[in-house]
């Protein structure tokens, strides 16, 4: 009897996965949302151009919405906004939804912003569906086996001779060696966060994809994506711990940086940059680009509209007066959304950043902090030099942001 009542008074003891919040486990949802990731970087129309026609991309979005939509309705999901970074990215939509109004083009910015609805509704399924710590490294190997694609695509088109002034790319939305580079430079961060804590295979694995990385980066021959890959590692080697990675990283780096200055086959290169065609092309936009942002302070030329203002702004005596897309993702901004679309944007970036530091700042997050910060400023490094803002991975690194500064709260 005594046994009986020592064993009614012990507290029973849940199943461990009882214990985890239900709106942190993974869900359907979050497995979709994974799908639609990995066909985003593999680019299936161009991969498989007969599953253009059932457009799977679009399907399986669509399926993730209706999971998402229906978990939160029975009570298995709270779906949160991700304050205030939630906030300021649907004020800098619907600035742009405003610019349409008074766009030199309305049809052409109304498509740019129907674009950019959908990239900003994928920062929210991440927000959403990976707000665990399991979650989130999930959502980051499916991006680095994402990158894979365009890394190899590009390599196969630079072997093969199938290149573009000397500059390698892809198909899609990699087919800008610029894009191609910077789309690489930010999954760098990433893989090294993930390749941290894991076995010798896995980080051998992982260090075998970097590599792969850098060498598409490098046959890109992109400036801004080489200047972002380096601050981007520079960042990576100082703020990991693990010596064996930063060496790791410093010698892919180097050994790179050998094999651009010996088989570099574009035309321009970084010497004599005041006499380049190209800065001098790239700094004219950023200067006309501010002009139109003079012209119209509030809403801008309208949402992508500034390739169309370009002709009326080009400076004059300049070799090329044809369209241009303005080569500086924050006055691109500032030029198509006028301040009304670019304080939401800049503050969406300058907090994201404030709020990956404090994570990297707490030994329980500081590698996932870590990681997710230096990958925004290699987005901020390389949107110096490109026009980044209707491209898909500024979003999902923001939405990777507002994850992870839930990790804590469900981890505790």
């Amino acid at each position: 009897m005594m046994n009986s009542a020592l064993a009614q008074s012990r507290p029973r003891l849940r199943p461990r996965h009882l214990n985890v919040p239900a709106e942190t486990r993974l869900s359907a949802s979050y497995w979709l949302l994974l799908a639609f990731l990995l066909l985003l970087y593999a680019n299936t129309p161009f991969l498989v151009p007969a599953a253009e026609v059932l457009r799977p991309a679009k399907v399986v979005a669509g399926l993730a919405l209706v999971a998402l939509l229906g978990e939160a309705m029975f009570g298995s999901r709270i779906l949160r906004f991700a304050w205030p970074e939630g906030g300021l990215l649907v004020a800098f939509v619907a600035a742009a939804a405003m610019s349409c109004l008074t766009a030199l083009w309305p049809g052409y910015a109304v498509e740019g912003v129907s674009d950019l609805a959908k990239m900003a509704l994928v920062y929210f399924f991440i927000a959403n569906c990976a707000n665990s710590e399991r979650g989130l490294r999930g959502v980051m190997w499916v991006m680095v086996i994402g990158g894979l694609f365009p890394a190899a695509g590009t390599l196969k088109n630079y072997f093969s001779g199938n290149l573009d002034e000397g500059r390698a790319a892809w198909v899609g939305i990699f087919a800008n060696p610029n894009e191609v580079a910077y789309a690489l430079v930010i999954l760098v961060p990433l893989a090294a966060w993930l390749a941290a804590p894991r076995r010798w295979g896995l980080r051998l694995l992982l260090l075998a994809i970097v590599l792969l990385y850098i060498a598409a980066i490098f046959v890109t021959f992109s400036r801004g994506g080489l200047l972002g890959l380096v601050a981007v590692i520079a960042l990576c080697a100082w703020r990991n711990k693990n010596r064996w990675l930063q060496a790791a990283l410093v010698l892919a780096l180097l050994g790179g940086l050998l094999f651009a200055g010996r088989f570099w086959t574009r035309d321009e290169g970084f010497s004599q940059l005041s006499s380049d065609v190209t800065v001098g092309q790239r700094l004219a936009t950023s200067v006309a680009g501010f002009n139109m942002f003079l012209d119209h302070p509030l809403l801008g030329v309208g949402f992508r509209c500034s390739v169309i203002a370009w002709p009326l702004y080009a400076p004059s005596g300049l070799q090329s007066r044809n369209a241009l897309v303005t080569h500086n993702t924050f006055i691109q901004v500032l030029s198509e959304t006028g301040a009304v679309g670019f304080v939401p944007f800049m503050l969406l970036i300058a907090i994201s950043l404030y709020r990956m530091r404090r994570l990297a700042l707490q030994p329980a997050t500081a590698g996932m902090g870590a990681a997710v910060e230096v990958a925004i400023w290699g987005l901020v490094v390389c949107g110096l030099s490109g026009g980044y803002v209707l491209t898909w991975f500024p979003y999902l690194l923001f939405g990777l942001a507002g994850a992870a500064t839930r990790v804590p709260k469900v981890t505790e």
